[in-house]
């Protein structure tokens, strides 16, 4: 039981992190880039955060 409380604590957090990043990026990418490269920023953004979150969910099986 403890382990399962510690390993959903730790998915939260992560999944939490993960999204703040995200939206940082996300803010940054809104601010510092010339509008022709947003788009194309906020679809790569995107998809690095489906690869990570991808990534810790199978880092998480394996505990």
């Amino acid at each position: 039981m403890n382990k399962l409380v510690k390993k959903n604590w730790l998915e939260i957090g992560m999944s939490t992190g993960l999204v703040f990043l995200m939206i940082v990026l996300i803010l940054v990418a809104e601010l510092a880039l010339p509008v022709g490269l947003r788009s194309p920023s906020f679809a790569l953004i995107v998809l690095l955060f489906v690869v990570a979150m991808g990534f810790m969910g199978l880092k998480l099986v394996d505990m």
